[in-house]
């Protein structure tokens, strides 16, 4: 157990957050010291399964960052042990670099900070400073002010794969509830529609759980209803994340094409069968090959691929041969995820069970490796980096902190939405069941998070307030 003794409660959670990027099997108390109170500076104490490993004072001035970084060095030394990110411990690390760029600051002077005042490894500084130089370049000149961006929320999956903690629904099961949640989804797309009209709609999102999961007419229903609430034409960008191939009919295909999307997802996640069958994804690799080949013959010509780096009896050669037949089906953007085995997953209770203990049996001990060579492959083909983030760690649940999700792409089809969602540049409404909506507040620094509820029945049931929670924070445009 790590045990962190600290004057108040100001930088509880960035040290917890520190003690579980070192200590991820670890659980972590932190603990207020009150004879420190009236102390000028900054006192904390670090005790390790019962013994202490130091104590750190730091004057006034003082502030997170030099906290945190002293904090990083005394525990670097002490366990003789460095992180690839350093005190960078958020799930957005490009934020920091891009908010730079935005002031002006030289890319040399961004890497200085990143590598000596974040402790970041000089192979992560390259990293993040790219994503941020490309971030800029992409949305440097939008009025995000007076913009905003949509997000569909559909929770139905054909299968529930085994590491997935989403809060998804078996399709088939739930069948019956579609056209209530599509009903519900209407008001709540009408109510967007109303409340932002005169507001540029920069992208719209559809995503899951995996959209085409909808039957084929709850599909079509879902597109008709988005044409009809939203000012389509004058949309950037329009995404579908298809992602199944067995929930990908030629119907949905023709439908979406009919409706202009412009930009869809195919996620094989892994091109070894074993692999599939071991997830509980009910497609085949040819069925990945077959679907991607259609929506090229149809016209498709921004078509994303999600892999997962670290899935069960996967080698470092399995993971290079899958990257190696998606780089020959030519995607215009891969996505290279890490896998993190959330407690609400199947894999995990699985775990649990056979283990007996909370922590994980085993861990793939080459995730960083397949990552580094992921991303130095798909550069090498004409692939860069636009878009990452972080994982949250959660104490004893893994053993792997380097746990990044990082997308690339070729020139000229990075996901708008993506980096407008993750670096907060303006209001995101997210619609559906498990949906959170960001309403970003320019020139107060400021940020609200509105949740829907994630139980689908719930959702219907609950659909009025689930608008009367947006519209407390987002008035209906009376005007309309």
């Amino acid at each position: 157990m790590i045990q962190i003794t600290i004057k108040d409660q100001e930088f509880s959670y960035d040290l917890t957050a520190l003690a579980q990027a070192f200590f991820p099997e670890k659980k972590c108390v932190v603990r207020e010291e009150a004879a420190w109170r009236g102390r000028d500076g900054y006192t904390v104490r670090w005790e390790i399964d019962g013994e202490r490993a130091f104590e750190h004072f730091e004057p006034s001035p003082y502030t997170r960052n030099t906290v945190k970084r002293q904090v990083y060095d005394l525990l670097s030394r002490y366990l003789e042990k460095e992180l690839p990110w350093g005190t960078l411990t958020g799930v957005r690390p490009a934020k920091i670099p891009l908010r730079m760029l935005t002031e002006g600051t030289p890319e040399e002077e961004i890497d200085r900070i990143l590598r000596e005042e974040y402790r970041c490894s000089r192979g992560k500084s390259a990293l993040v400073l790219d994503v941020a130089k490309r971030e800029y370049a992409l949305t440097g000149g939008i009025d995000h002010e007076n913009s905003f961006c949509l997000y569909i929320g559909i929770p139905f999956c054909p299968s529930i794969c085994a590491y997935c903690s989403f809060s998804s629904y078996p399709a088939g099961k739930y069948e019956k509830w579609m056209d209530a949640y599509l009903d519900a989804l209407e008001q709540e797309l009408s109510y967007a529609a109303k409340t932002f009209a005169g507001k540029t709609l920069q992208a719209v999102y559809i995503g899951g759980g995996t959209p085409t999961a909808l039957h084929d007419p709850a599909f079509a229903r879902l597109l008709d209803m988005v044409d009809r609430y939203l000012p389509m034409k004058d949309v950037a960008e329009y995404t579908v994340e298809a992602g199944r191939p067995d929930s990908i009919s030629e119907e949905k295909l023709q439908g979406m094409k009919a409706h202009r999307v412009s930009r869809i997802s195919i996620n094989p996640q892994s091109m070894k069968q074993h692999t599939l069958d071991l997830l509980g994804r009910k497609h085949s690799v040819e069925d990945v090959k077959r679907v991607y080949a259609r929506a090229r013959e149809l016209g498709f010509d921004d078509i994303n691929m999600d892999l997962i780096v670290g899935l069960p009896e996967e080698t470092p050669a399995d993971f290079k041969r899958t990257l190696e037949e998606i780089v020959r089906m030519e995607p215009d953007s891969v996505t290279v995820h890490t896998l993190v085995i959330k407690r609400a997953s199947q894999m995990r209770r699985e775990q649990m069970e056979q283990s007996g203990t909370g922590t994980m049996r085993e861990e793939n001990h080459y995730i960083e490796a397949m990552q580094d060579e992921a991303g130095a492959f798909l550069r090498a083909h004409g692939y860069g980096p636009y878009y990452m983030y972080r994982q949250k760690n959660k104490a004893q649940t893994t053993r792997n902190t380097n746990q990044e999700n990082v997308a690339y792409a070729k020139s000229g089809k990075e996901c708008l939405y993506n980096i407008v969602m993750m670096e907060e540049l303006e209001t995101v409404v997210a619609l559906g069941s498990g949906g959170s909506t960001k309403i970003v507040f320019h020139g107060e620094n400021r940020l609200e998070r509105v949740e829907n509820v994630k139980n689908v029945e719930q959702y219907i049931e609950r659909i009025d307030e689930m608008i009367r929670r947006k519209q407390k924070f987002l008035p209906v445009n009376m005007e309309v």
